[in-house]
């Protein structure tokens, strides 16, 4: 019974996506919009790369370190300021050495500290961060770095890594790049999970169960999203037991509990208004949307079918006598019809606090090359939104297709972080401060790395070479090579003490892309 109710509700949906796709090809719903969709990224496709030989790879490797001397000085300025835990009779590397030894770690895409040992510890590493630290000697151990980031708490390593965060935001850069509304898409993400309990403070699944039970470690991250294809790590908040305080008879924490946290946090660095939230299914909740008004953000909030069902069937009796309120589009070769309705009236809580809401949804359908059939197939989507602002036949493609879909920017941000170089999911300590602390320095590196690859001395390189490609021809080279040929013809630069010194970052200087490259 069950396997006929499916077939025939298969069929059902098959025929009324025949029905839709016909309706939009025979004109009988015209389009009212025609949009042109990006034309999406990619790695060129020819044969051989741009840096084939020791020569171009010098050029390249040079122009990374050129970019890289703008704010590496700078950072390491204010890691310097943090206060080194351990007795000063018994140290032997100074922590600015252990900072950039870490950070060079997540720059340069070595995915463990075993590894580290083995790539860091020649001497061409060594010249590298001679260039940036004064009185430098000798190449420290991983395990140094390790148990330095032990008695050093996370949250400090943070403290410095939201300085640099500020210092972007009120460049003009920043103004050049984001003169408008900043986008900010939040979401949490596994980091790594074992079977036995490491730390108390680690959450657990399947508790009781003894062959189903996992520990693990989830964090809270945000992002700020760019125009030019940047996507910055922003703040990162990492769910604890025991700080869930909200509910005593439940300990453990969630990531509604952490994004409360993470707003306080949101709100201290990027200020009340000009803030557009990005959020996926998760969130679309009285308690998330009435942070968002408190602070006077924007949001584009995902919404699912089973999620706010009485939003839903107000939303559906709306839709029958609201009929201007819809919109058919074409985005390059995809064709949608947009649904939507203002002022949905929701209340929640013990209170009865009331929302007014505006919901929209829409249907998307294309054609798609199928490599299985050997011929084009039809696909057909839908997606629904509560957005902040009401909702109009002028602003509802922009705010559903040109703001709302960048979320998935996140998304791609965490395959980044995790998958190509900067060992998101591995575990480099058991230590519940260390892990906090080698994973700010990972986006000490991926803040450096975005911005060197998004500056116009090197993004044509990035579109050959990939980002990953790039860095790992840099660090290659720097290891074969060394660096002091790179300086051979160079001026003389001020004594290291004196660069040392110098704090301010220049990311004018960087020239950063003003648009997102596109490969050819």
């Amino acid at each position: 019974m069950m396997a006929k109710a499916r077939a025939k509700q298969a069929k059902k949906q098959a025929e009324e996506a025949v029905k839709d796709m016909y309706n939009f090809l025979s004109g009988r719903i015209k389009l009212g919009f025609l949009y042109e969709r990006p034309k999406k990224r990619s790695q060129a496709n020819r044969i051989g790369g741009s840096t084939a030989d020791d020569a171009e790879k010098e050029v390249l490797t040079e122009k990374y370190l050129r970019l890289l001397r703008f704010m590496l000085s700078g950072i390491m300025a204010e890691l310097s300021l943090i206060e080194d835990p351990r007795q000063e009779g018994k140290i032997k590397h100074a922590l600015p050495i252990l900072m950039l030894y870490g950070i060079l770690m997540f720059l340069f895409h070595i995915p463990s500290r075993r590894a580290a040992n083995r790539s860091l510890g020649g001497s061409q590493a060594a010249d590298l961060i001679r260039e940036y630290v004064p009185n430098f000697t000798s190449m420290p151990h991983a395990d140094t770095l390790e148990r330095l980031l032990q008695r050093i708490e996370g949250d400090e390593l943070e403290k410095q890594y939201e300085k640099l965060l500020k210092e972007f935001l009120k460049s003009d850069t920043f103004l050049e790049l984001n003169p408008g509304r900043m986008l900010v898409a939040c979401d949490g993400t596994g980091k790594f999970s074992r079977d036995w309990c490491w730390d108390e403070r680690a959450l657990n699944r399947n508790a009781g169960d003894p062959d189903k039970e996992r520990y693990y470690v989830y964090m809270m991250e945000s992002v700020l999203i760019l125009d030019n294809g940047m996507v910055l790590p922003l703040l990162t908040e990492t769910l604890e037991n025991g700080k869930n305080i909200a509910n005593e008879k439940d300990r453990q924490d969630c990531e509604l509990e952490a994004f409360k946290r993470l707003a306080v946090r949101l709100e201290k660095l990027l200020g009340k208004g000009r803030v557009t939230l990005l959020l996926d299914g998760l969130y679309p909740s009285g308690p998330i949307i009435s942070t968002c008004i408190k602070y006077g953000w924007e949001y584009m909030i995902s919404l699912k079918k089973d999620s706010l069902k009485s939003v839903w069937e107000d939303f559906e009796g709306l839709q029958k006598i609201e009929q201007d309120n819809v919109l058919e589009a074409k985005w390059g070769e995809r064709v949608q019809q947009y649904r939507w309705s203002n002022g949905i009236e929701y209340i929640y809580g013990s209170n009865n606090k009331v929302l007014s809401l505006n919901l929209v949804t829409c249907m998307e359908i294309w054609y798609e090359e199928s490599a299985r059939k050997g011929k084009p197939e039809f696909k057909k989507t839908e997606y629904a939104w509560l957005s902040s602002s009401k909702l109009t036949v002028e602003n509802v493609f922009e705010r559903c297709t040109l703001i709302a879909r960048r979320r998935w920017r996140l998304e791609n941000n965490f395959h980044v972080e995790k998958h190509d170089g900067y060992s998101y999911e591995h575990c480099f300590s058991y230590n519940w401060n260390a892990m906090k602390g080698y994973h700010c320095l990972m986006k000490f590196a991926h803040f450096l790395n975005t911005f060197i690859v998004h500056s116009e001395l090197i993004a044509n390189y990035v579109v050959a070479e990939s980002v990953k490609g790039l860095i790992e021809k840099v660090w290659t080279y720097i290891c074969s090579h060394g660096i002091s040929a790179l300086y051979a013809n160079a001026p003389p630069r001020a004594s290291g003490a004196k660069r040392h010194r110098r704090r301010k970052i220049r990311f004018k200087d960087l020239r950063l892309i003003k648009t997102k490259p596109i490969a050819a």
